[in-house]
């Protein structure tokens, strides 16, 4: 081995290092993305919880940089961060005109941060690598959460202790484990550590009361069951009796109607959605705010007719035809279809989990926020769309693919060898001219 490729060898990261790093990032990420206050938005102040958001964006940003220029980079697309710059740099121009450049702005930036920590962060891990950082990332950071919280769960949801997570932000980061654990049960690697996670976190998503992540987990579940081959006997049996207990519970006790009234206030709460959904159409008073938004620190609108006077809009769409404006709508609904075409095309051994993943949190954008703002979601959603583009898709058929066999040569049999043929001499026909 020559000098250069000893260097070169000497300098690669140890796998267990390399896996403490990727596991660090993705816990930067989650930690600073999920609420650290409830009920209050950004408004443009640098505040201590703003700061420290920033600074462990950063950190993580600095250290997915790092493992990708030290270890083994991994071909990926780059379409994805064409597209976000659009959304971005729409909601930037919207925010110009609207007089919300400096909170737009910083918000623009810690997005676009997070987006660059995820892509180099997919630069240096595969496929199986990024997401069970991220199960466990959001596992760990949601189990806490729900530990601490615990005495929430008496007014009729689970919310978060520490940090006061909302009970629909812990119900995706446990939505998120549950997608997981439901891939590695299609691939048949599940184990009982994974299958007690996943009945915890599904547990979890029970007890937040959030009727909109638990439809939509339901719906990814149903879509990656599609790709189950070959099902175990347990596996089957433990499915129909979980299933027929609940069926049974659900129609005698009256839990599955109580959880979805929630004692009442199911039906006012998508009252004062389409509230502030139809204020979002009348939302724009120029045809400048109309194209481009208002700029991504906008999520409470303005309502009228009503006992209230403000409503956050509660929907990813609404927000985007805010924040964005229709440029920006147009840009994300394409990109979310784009990223579906993707899915459809990965490799089997992939494409259970981004399916699942796309139904679960492009479902519940349609009634919550944050699909493109800086959330475990966007997270989960801009990691999916990258490692579903036609740049990527070569790189996962390569490492879907089967090893080649190797091939160990045969061992001589013992005993006397045996001697060489004898070798016979060939004598020269001479032919005499009788002439």
């Amino acid at each position: 081995m020559t000098t250069a490729a000893t260097l070169q060898v000497g300098a690669r990261r140890p796998a267990g290092q390399g896996a403490v790093v990727r596991l660090i990032v993705v816990l930067l990420l989650v930690a600073c993305t999920v609420g650290w206050r409830r009920g209050q938005y950004f408004a443009g102040s640098l505040d201590p919880v703003v700061v420290a958001k920033g600074g462990l964006s950063g950190l993580a940003l600095a250290l997915a940089f790092f493992a990708a220029q030290s270890g083994t980079r991994r071909r990926l697309g780059t379409g994805s961060v064409w597209v976000i710059g659009a959304i971005l740099g729409s909601s930037v121009f919207g925010a110009l005109v609207h007089g919300t450049l400096m909170a737009s702005g910083l918000v623009a930036v810690r997005v676009a941060v997070l987006a660059a920590a995820v892509f180099f962060l997919l630069r240096a891990s595969g496929v199986h690598e990024a997401f069970s950082s991220l199960a466990l990332a959001c596992g760990g950071v949601g189990l806490v959460a729900a530990l601490t919280g615990l005495p929430s769960a008496a007014s009729g949801r689970l919310a978060g202790g520490i940090p006061p997570l909302s009970p629909n932000e812990l119900a995706l980061l446990a939505g998120i484990v549950v997608v997981f654990v439901a891939w590695r049960t299609v691939m048949g690697e599940l184990t009982w550590r994974l299958g007690a996670s996943g009945v915890i976190a599904l547990g979890i998503v029970w007890a937040t009361g959030s009727r909109t992540a638990l439809l939509m987990l339901l719906a990814a579940l149903a879509v990656m069951a599609l790709h189950l081959r070959r099902a175990r006997v347990g596996l089957v049996v433990g499915a129909l009796v979980l299933t027929g207990v609940g069926a049974i519970a659900a129609l005698t006790t009256g839990v599955l109607s109580g959880f979805l009234e929630r004692d009442g206030a199911g039906v006012s709460t998508l009252e004062s959605r389409f509230v502030a959904w139809d204020a979002a159409t009348t939302w724009a008073d120029s045809l400048w705010q109309l194209v481009f938004g208002g700029g991504l620190s906008v999520k409470i609108i303005q309502v009228q007719g009503q006992w209230w006077n403000e409503q956050p809009l509660d929907s990813s769409w609404v927000s985007l035809l805010v924040q964005t404006g229709v440029l920006g709508l147009v840009v994300s609904a394409g990109w979310v279809i784009w990223v579906l075409r993707g899915v459809l095309r990965a490799p089997l051994a992939h494409r259970a989990l981004f399916l699942g993943l796309w139904v679960f949190l492009v479902g519940r954008s349609f009634v919550e926020s944050g699909l493109f703002d800086a959330t475990p979601a966007f997270l989960g959603f801009f990691a999916l769309s990258l490692l579903a583009e036609g740049g990527t898709r070569a790189r996962l058929r390569e490492e879907a693919r089967p090893a080649p066999a190797r091939t160990v040569p045969r061992r001589p049999v013992d005993g006397p060898t045996p001697l060489p043929a004898p070798v016979v001499p060939q004598t020269a026909l001479v032919v005499r001219d009788q002439s």
